[in-house]
């Protein structure tokens, strides 16, 4: 009976959202679905009285999608860590909250400047740029950031000539565009620290632009007081990152200090396997088709290549730097030896001479000199030969077994090996200028990579950091190192890593024990890692179809 005057008086948004229910007793009811009654009257109150009750029922239904939608905004700016990607979330859902056709966020930097950090218009697409500008009360923003108030005007083009702020019109002008209302909301943290500005503009309605209402304002501050932790939270962890960017870069110093020789080697390394990963993501069938990293995983894996080689600063220096197969030192004195043996035979051959009486003859003498010169230039080159890091011989074999019985006159004057055991041992090694004690003290450097990273506590995002470094060295058939893992049990990152490793091992200019490998024999000599079972053949397929190899050494495979 009174259902037509009372829908007459209602505006647009309330007979929207308002339902008849028939069939139930004549009692007025009002309320709403999982909330029980609002109201409940015997008799019907006036025309008055039901539009009050219906206008309450409005709000508290607003107030409850109004707390509905800012919870989901908050699950929302919580999950999001990036702060770029988070101011343009924030300035999408506070313009949907309060219906508005533009916004702009500021950001307090440097104590007593604004960043314009981030702006968004549905009605003009015009490129912006970032800028800073100090903050005054001569500006909106700079007005709520130094004061901490809101403000909410109804049209900025009439600004009260008593505020101490006033619009920059440069925008509107640059993009054709008219500003009307706009609400302004300081951006605070939980200890009432200002953050930074929201900026809405034009709030729309049916009727076109209105200005904001006083429930406008209450929302804005609620997203403000949101925003605000969720920018502190992405601050803070961009604190953290750069913390542990800053660590990483020292860590890597350290490691080149201790081991100039592969001065490059661990950057060179991340760049590869950190292209590998992302040619992976580009990958959208085979083997990789359902594999995709992260931004968070590819960061996780770039730390775990520069990192890869710490552990190195637990190998003695004497080892980690071996070029050949004795030290430098140690080859200097056995050659003293070598020349301080031909010149005790000399001296012998010289004084059994005089003690027969047998006359000095220069002839006699220099053929002697000659012979054991020679003999002794042949002894020092083969010393030298053998120290070299290549595929021993069997000529040099043997030459080491003759060295092995020569003798000299010591310090003390006993008589000594030119050759100590260890010398020896050292000079049969067969390949490269590691024993095989100094080989396993070299492959320690990976547990010893591990231990040091495990002590560090890593955000849950880089907790794969300590396991990808620890099996950059184990091989899909079992024959890596330290714990012998087989294909499954290695993490796709350590795979890719150890494809790298091996790459710029072979190909890098920089090492003085022996010439960067060409690129074309470098690839064949990873196909056959790949085919004996070392490395993993699909990744070793797209490390070369993507180019990847480019990031470092550029050129034709």
């Amino acid at each position: 009976m009174h259902r037509s005057s009372l829908e007459a008086s209602l505006g647009r948004e309330v007979r929207k959202v308002l339902e008849w229910t028939g069939g139930g007793p004549a009692d007025v009811v009002l309320g709403m679905e999982g909330e029980g009654l609002l109201a409940h009257c015997a008799v019907w109150p006036g025309d008055e009285a039901a539009l009050a009750l219906v206008k309450v029922g409005f709000e508290r239904l607003l107030d409850r999608r109004n707390m509905e939608r800012l919870h989901e905004v908050g699950k929302a700016l919580a999950s999001e860590q990036d702060l770029d990607r988070l101011l343009d979330q924030i300035l999408t859902h506070g313009r949907n909250l309060l219906q508005a056709e533009a916004g702009s966020i500021y950001l307090v930097v440097q104590e007593h400047e604004l960043l314009f950090a981030h702006t968004q218009n549905a009605k003009v697409n015009l490129p912006y740029t970032r800028f800073q500008m100090p903050i005054t009360g001569q500006s909106m923003a700079g007005f709520a950031a130094l004061t901490g108030e809101t403000l909410n005007l109804d049209d900025v083009y009439r600004v009260p000539p008593e505020a101490p702020y006033r619009f920059n019109d440069s925008y509107d002008k640059q993009a054709g565009y008219r500003s009307t209302s706009m609400l302004v909301v300081p951006i605070k943290d939980t200890r009432g620290e200002i953050l930074g500005v929201l900026q809405f503009i034009n709030r729309q309605s049916e009727e076109g632009t209105v200005p904001f209402h006083p429930g406008d304002v209450h929302l804005a501050q609620s997203l403000a007081g949101q925003a605000g932790v969720a920018i502190k939270n992405a601050n803070l962890r961009k604190d953290i990152e750069i913390l542990f960017e800053k660590f990483v870069d020292a860590s890597v110093k350290a490691i080149e200090q201790r081991d100039p020789v592969t001065r490059g080697h661990s950057g060179r390394v991340a760049t590869l396997t950190e292209g590998l990963a992302q040619a992976v993501n580009l990958t959208h069938d085979g083997p990789f088709g359902g594999v995709f990293f992260s931004d968070s995983q590819l960061r996780e894996i770039r730390y775990a290549s520069l990192l890869h080689d710490f552990g190195k600063v637990g190998v003695r220096e004497q080892v980690l730097v071996k070029s050949k197969k004795l030290g430098p030192n140690r080859l200097e004195i056995l050659l003293q030896r070598l020349r301080q043996r031909q010149q005790e035979e000399m001296l012998a051959l010289l004084r059994a001479d005089w003690e027969s009486g047998r006359p000095f003859e220069p002839e006699h003498w220099t053929g002697l000199q000659a012979r054991h010169q020679a003999e002794a230039d042949a002894l020092i080159a083969l010393l030298i030969r053998s120290n070299e890091p290549t595929l021993m011989t069997q000529d040099a074999h043997d030459g080491l077994g003759r060295l092995g019985t020569l003798h000299f006159t010591s310090w003390d004057g006993a008589t000594a090996s030119v050759l100590e055991p260890s010398d020896l041992d050292c000079l049969n090694i067969r390949r490269g200028s590691l024993s095989e004690a100094e080989r396993l003290e070299i492959e320690s450097h990976v547990t010893h990579t591990y231990e040091f990273l495990q002590k560090i506590p890593w955000t849950p995002d880089l907790a794969m950091v300590p396991a990808i470094a620890y099996a950059h060295h184990e091989r899909l058939n079992g024959k890596g190192y330290p714990r012998r893992l087989t294909g499954p049990e290695i993490p796709l990152q350590s795979k890719a890593m150890a494809i790298t490793d091996i790459f710029d091992a072979l190909t890098a200019q920089d090492r003085p024990y022996k010439s960067a490998v060409p690129l074309a024999r470098s690839l064949d000599i990873l196909r056959q890692d790949a085919a004996e079972g070392h490395v993993d053949g699909d990744l070793l397929d797209l490390f070369i179809e993507a180019k990847v190899y480019e990031r470092t050494v550029p050129g034709r495979a």
